[in-house]
């Protein structure tokens, strides 16, 4: 059987539905981002697979009406050319802040003194670091979790940051994410990792029964300007009184947006950190 490796050029904003089309229908994911430009994704098909193929086509060409992206390119392979290895090339070891070290899982890598290392299969589902806006996250995971810590991921993806965030010493993890495919494919990674213990990953999104009756220390939602709006006004009830929220995935020309609704949600902004053209706003309870 013949196999086609299909590859487009995407927006970073766009590359969460455009996953879930290759996922869904192709075999295989590797996502490659180009800092400051887009990603690249790729995906793999045998010959013989015409509908799924359609599916695929169908659903760039309707997410194109709303953005621009690239051509989806079908190259042939060679039939010596290991398909279900060769995106694993673009990947590598990423250090993030102090200690943090992002090991892609087929890495053999001996850590050293201090480091805190993050293994996780960046095949699985999109979040695997090189992200500016998860670099961020991850950057400040590292300088506020603290043994002990309760956590809240939205937007969880590949489960990276609760991944991290176990790491660091949080004691429970709560990871939530509206796409179920992406929850399944996060939940591999917990029990992969051995953090699945200590993690409730469900599929949905805030307020809802997988926080209720807990108050977090970290609120960490890196998804986007429009998520931002839509899971600020449910973030004051679920901190604790010194807990932080950490969001993520603003586009630079969208932060009034993302800020208008972090602050009308009664929380104050104390600091914004940009990392190319993309914002992450920390903010916490408002002190009367």
């Amino acid at each position: 059987m013949s196999w086609h490796e299909l590859s487009i050029n995407v927006p970073f904003e766009y590359v969460e539905p455009v996953s879930y089309l290759f996922e869904r229908y192709g075999y295989g994911l590797s996502v490659e981002t180009k800092p400051g430009e887009y990603a690249v994704l790729r995906s793999y098909l045998p010959s013989l697979s015409r509908q799924r193929l359609a599916h695929i086509e169908v659903g760039i060409k309707l997410a194109s009406s709303v953005a621009a992206l690239g051509e989806l390119n079908i190259r042939p392979l060679d039939d010596n050319e290991d398909w279900r290895n060769s995106w694993k090339q673009h990947f590598t070891l990423l250090r993030v802040g102090r200690n943090l070290v992002i090991k892609p899982s087929w890495i053999d890598y001996e850590a050293k003194d201090g480091d805190v290392v993050v293994d996780l299969d960046p095949g699985l589902a999109f979040g695997t670091g090189y992200h500016p806006t998860t670099y961020c996250c991850l950057e400040a995971l590292e300088e506020l979790v603290r043994p002990g810590s309760v956590v809240l991921d939205v937007g969880a993806g590949s489960g990276i940051l609760t991944i991290a965030a176990a790491r660091l010493g949080a004691a429970h993890i709560t990871a939530v994410d509206i796409d179920s495919h992406a929850v399944r494919a996060a939940r591999r990674n917990f029990r992969r990792t051995g953090i699945a213990e200590r993690v409730n990953a469900e599929s949905g999104s805030i307020p809802g029964a997988a926080t209720r009756g807990r108050a977090y220390d970290i609120a960490v939602a890196n998804i986007s300007a429009r998520g931002i709006r839509l899971v600020a006004p449910a973030i004051p009830d679920l901190l604790a009184g010194d807990g932080v929220f950490v969001a993520s995935g603003i586009i630079v020309e969208q932060h009034e947006e993302a800020a208008a609704a972090i602050t009308n949600a009664g929380l104050s902004i104390y600091e914004i950190r940009q990392k190319e053209d993309w914002l992450t706003i920390l903010s916490r309870h408002r002190r009367l």
